[in-house]
């Protein structure tokens, strides 16, 4: 009869080995590409309040379905690139 700790030590092994695997891989998550009020005030580094003022302005890039509101990531990366100044060159 085989010893049922030898069986889990191997599965531990293994599971060890997995993780090391993906350590090593360097695997980050994708972030998403649609998301909420959240995802907008993540970029943007705005309060609640100032991002539902600019859609309400109409200034934010946003879609709304029943009620709610999305935004696109590489929307909000073009609205804040678009707001980039000139660099003056000094003489």
């Amino acid at each position: 009869m085989q010893n049922p700790f030898d069986t889990i030590q191997a599965q531990l092994d293994e599971l060890k080995q997995m993780v090391n695997r993906a350590l090593a891989q360097n695997i980050t998550p994708e972030p998403p590409a649609v998301g909420g009020i959240e995802l907008a005030q993540e970029i943007l580094r705005l309060s609640k309040p100032r991002i539902y003022a600019l859609c309400s302005q109409r200034k934010l890039p946003v879609m709304k379905r029943g009620g709610r509101l999305s935004f696109s990531r590489t929307e909000l990366l073009a609205w804040l690139a678009e707001g980039k100044r000139e660099v003056k060159a000094q003489h």
